[in-house]
Formats: structure tokens, C-alpha cells, sequence
């Protein structure tokens, strides 16, 4: 297998070919990719109880492939079931499922039988088209939920846990990748039906626009990431935003918009003006062949300082849509001083990444490699807002109450 390493979700990449289907052995391709789970995976432990049963249910599934495509295909399903964004193999095709949380903009939860929309990405085309948090999900193309969830994962909803379900029905209501979709929801004025865009439109729609955007309210600096934490140009932009705030008397970090990661060359300068000395601002333990990632010893990731440091209050904001380094930097920015970290749990996109090559199938496994901790040695994926807000990018009103109780807080200061 060849390893390369990659700084986050958004470099998954869509591959153009695959290997030739009659020299296609599927037990070989599925032998190399458990093996490489088990040998490389820092996250298995978290699902080491279903591993087997996952393994079991899906051998069969996996050896009648044909072809490296279809090989691939059964081995999204089968990923899927490990609920972690980071885990995914390509190449991805348009008849595939979005990746996970970048191509999202409705989260929701299974609450007894009913599904309810919880948040609601602010700017998305669900957002823009009405869907509201405390909408109750009636169905997703017009197919039942069963369908839907073994759709996504490739097995019957009596095989998995609640949990499972509900990162199945998360997927689903991104849609395809590049494909429109019907959502049918019940609200306090009846049933209603509505037509969304493919997610995607939305967010290349927004790829050339700023990397950072920033405004003064009240005498306080408002700082919002655009999803854009893997470009060079956050950190000039992030640069300037200080510059220009620089007379307000606190900052709100926005983070809640950085669903595809990034990578540290890019938030190592940011964190860097929140300290006046190299300090640590996440932990990390590394797994590779040989080594279970428990057995090796923490290293540190260090944040070192930049002019202007930033010598006022400040509080973060993060959220479903806060993924990869935007969890990095939200832990980061909380060991560093932050004064709250406001909104609800980020993505869990688990680990720092590499890329393997898997000769067999011609496939690109996406794992997590690094377990990552909060510096005081909590899991990163562990980590909770200090001020808890449910619907943390827009409320039942499409309104945001996490912009406003951030203000609250600084403002009191």
C-alpha cells in the first residue's frame, strides 16, 4: 500500500479510473482494506464492538463485487457505519452521497419515530427555501426511512444502533453529491413539500468569495471563517480583520462554517496571535503499523506567537458545522484563553489524516492516524461548548441566538 499524508476532509479526491476489472480480485481488495483498518485506524477502538459484526455483515456483500466501482460502492456502505466523516474511500462519482458534513445543511435527530430537524446551516439552500429547526421530517425522495438509511449504509435499520441511523438520515438529507432533492416535512401550518438545490451549488457558489469576513456590533469585533481553513489567504484576511477591530473592546471567533477542515500551516499563524509564548494547543498520539496509537507517548502541537497579539476577551463560536482544524482551533482557542466557546457538538471528523493507496481495488482509503486531545487530555471528539445552544447556526425562526448570547457575554464582561 502507498501512504500519503493530507491535510484534511476537502482533499478527498475524486479519481478518474480505476484499475482494469479483469485482473479484479474482490477478496484481495476487501482482505487489504479490513487489514489496513486494523493496522492503521487510531479510531477502531471506537467502534471495536460492531468491528466484527460490521466485517461479517458485509463479506459477502463485499467479495460478489465485480469491479473495483462496484468494490468502492460497497465500501462507502460499509465505511458509513463507523459514523466518522474522516473515514472514506474514493473515487467518488455523482451518484454517490455527499461527504459528510461538507456537503450538509440539515442536521437532525431520531426522537422515539419522529425525525426533527435540530439545526439548520445558515446561507445553505435548505436555510434559503425555509427548512427551520423543530420541523419534523415525514421523508427524504419521497422514500421511507428504512429505504433511506439502508440506502445510506447498506444495511437494514434493525442492524444498527440509533445512533448509526441517525448519521445514516444526516447523510441522506444532504442529498447527492451533485443531485437535487425532495425533503416533505411537517409543520405547524400542515405537511409541506420542498425542492433544495444540490448542496454543493451552494457551497462552490461561495468558493471565490472571502476567506474570512469580519464587521464591528456594539463595540464588539465579529471574526466568521468561510470554510477556507486550508488556504493561505485566512490568514492574510484574518490578519487584516484584526487590524480593522483593532479599538473594539472583544472579538467572537466564528468557526461554525469550516466543515471541510483545513490544515496547520494555516491555523498554527491564526492561534498564534492569541499567545505571547509557544504554547501547546492540542495533543496528539500517532498510530501506525506496529504500534497501536494507546502505546505511543502524547506530542504536542504548538501554537508560536504573532504580532498583533490580541490582548482582549474573546469567545468562539462552533457547531455541527465546525469540522477537522475548525475542532483544532476551537479546543486550540479554548486552551489558549477563550472566554466561552459557544453553540452545540462539532462534526467529530476523527483524527489527523492520511491517504492510503489500496493496490487491490485502486481505491484511496481516507483514515484518521493521529488520535487528537484537548491539551487537558480529553478526546478532541469529547469536547463540549461551555455554553450549550441546540440549534447553534439558525433557530425555529432562522434567526442566530448564538451570535446574539456571544454578544451577551461579552458585552456583561
Amino acid at each position: 500500500m502507498k501512504i500519503s499524508l493530507i491535510p484534511a476532509l476537502l482533499l478527498l479526491v475524486v479519481l478518474s479510473s480505476y484499475s482494469n476489472d479483469d485482473a479484479f480480485d474482490s477478496k484481495l481488495a476487501w482482505n487489504e482494506m479490513v487489514s489496513t483498518l486494523q493496522s492503521d485506524y487510531a479510531y477502531l477502538d471506537k467502534v471495536e464492538h460492531d468491528f466484527k459484526n460490521l466485517t461479517d455483515l458485509f463479506y459477502v456483500k463485499a467479495l460478489a463485487t465485480k469491479s473495483p466501482k462496484e468494490f468502492v460502492d460497497v465500501s462507502q456502505s460499509f465505511l458509513r457505519n463507523f459514523q466518522d466523516p474522516h473515514l472514506n474511500i474514493s473515487p467518488l462519482d455523482p451518484d454517490d452521497y455527499i461527504v459528510y458534513p461538507t456537503g450538509s445543511d440539515i442536521y437532525a435527530e431520531i426522537k422515539g419515530e419522529e425525525i426533527y430537524i435540530i439545526d439548520v446551516k445558515a446561507n445553505s439552500s435548505a436555510y434559503e427555501q425555509g427548512i427551520r429547526s423543530g420541523m419534523i421530517v415525514k421523508s427524504i425522495d419521497g422514500l421511507a426511512f428504512q429505504t433511506t438509511i439502508e440506502a445510506v449504509t447498506g444495511l437494514s435499520a434493525d442492524n444498527l444502533s440509533k445512533e448509526q441511523q441517525a448519521y445514516a438520515i444526516n447523510i441522506a438529507l444532504g442529498g447527492k453529491r451533485y443531485q437535487s432533492r425532495t425533503l416533505t416535512v411537517s409543520t405547524d401550518n400542515g405537511v409541506k413539500t420542498y425542492n433544495l438545490d444540490p448542496s454543493y451549488d451552494r457551497i462552490n457558489k461561495f468558493k471565490n468569495g472571502p476567506k474570512v469576513t469580519h464587521r464591528e456590533i456594539n463595540g464588539i469585533g465579529y471574526i466568521r471563517f468561510n470554510n477556507a481553513l486550508g488556504d493561505d489567504d485566512s490568514v492574510t484576511e484574518f490578519r487584516s480583520a484584526i487590524k480593522t477591530l483593532e479599538q473594539t473592546k472583544g472579538l467572537i471567533i466564528d468557526l461554525r462554517n469550516t466543515p471541510s477542515g483545513g490544515n496547520t500551516g494555516v491555523a498554527e499563524p491564526i492561534l498564534g496571535h492569541f499567545t505571547k509564548t509557544e504554547r501547546p494547543y492540542q495533543l496528539y498520539k500517532t498510530q501506525q503499523s506496529g504500534q497501536h496509537y494507546s502505546d505511543a507517548s502524547f506530542q504536542k502541537a504548538i501554537a508560536f506567537p504573532q504580532a498583533p497579539f490580541i490582548d482582549k476577551p474573546f469567545v468562539v463560536l462552533a457547531g455541527r458545522w465546525t469540522g477537522s482544524m475548525g475542532e483544532g482551533m476551537t479546543i486550540g482557542l479554548d486552551a489558549l484563553g477563550a472566554k466561552a466557546i459557544l453553540g452545540a457538538p462539532m462534526a467529530d471528523l476523527l483524527g489527523g489524516i492520511k491517504q492510503i493507496q489500496l493496490i487491490e481495488s485502486n481505491a484511496t482509503l481516507s483514515l484518521g492516524f493521529e488520535r487528537l486531545y484537548h491539551i487537558d487530555g480529553r478526546f478532541r471528539e469529547d469536547f463540549e461548548p461551555t455554553i450549550f445552544i441546540k440549534s447553534a447556526d439558525t433557530d425555529e425562526k432562522g434567526g442566530d441566538i448564538t451570535l446574539l448570547k456571544a454578544l451577551e457575554v461579552l458585552i456583561d464582561n
